[in-house]
C-alpha cells in the first residue's frame, strides 16, 4: 500500500452457535470495561494500556485480554491517545 502496511482485524464465528460483536473504541482516558454473558476480548492497538487493578498489569500493541463472564468490570489506562478493539462472543446455540 502506498501509505505502508495496515493489520486487519477479522472475527469469524459459527453461525447459529455463536456471534459477536466488535467495538472499536478510540481511547484517550481511562476507560472502563464490563464484561458480558459470554466472553470479552480487549485488543489494543497502535499503542499499550494499563489495566488498572490490585496488580497493575500493562498490554502491549496486539496484546489479548480474555474476560469471562465471572470476570469484574475492568478500568484501563491508555499510555497516550490508543485505539482499543473490544470483541464479544456470545453462545447462540448448544453445541450439538
Amino acid at each position: 500500500l502506498m501509505g505502508g502496511p495496515i493489520t486487519d482485524l477479522n472475527v469469524m464465528s459459527r453461525r447459529g452457535c455463536i456471534s459477536h460483536t466488535v467495538e472499536r473504541l478510540p481511547v484517550s482516558s481511562e476507560v472502563e470495561i464490563r464484561s458480558t454473558d459470554g466472553t470479552t476480548i480487549i485488543l489494543p492497538v497502535g499503542g499499550g494500556v494499563t489495566v488498572l487493578t490490585d496488580t497493575a498489569a500493562s498490554l502491549g500493541p496486539l496484546d489479548a485480554l480474555v474476560l469471562d463472564q465471572q470476570s469484574q468490570k475492568l478500568r484501563l489506562q491508555p499510555e497516550g491517545h490508543e485505539l482499543i478493539f473490544v470483541i464479544r462472543l456470545r453462545v447462540t446455540a448448544a453445541n450439538g
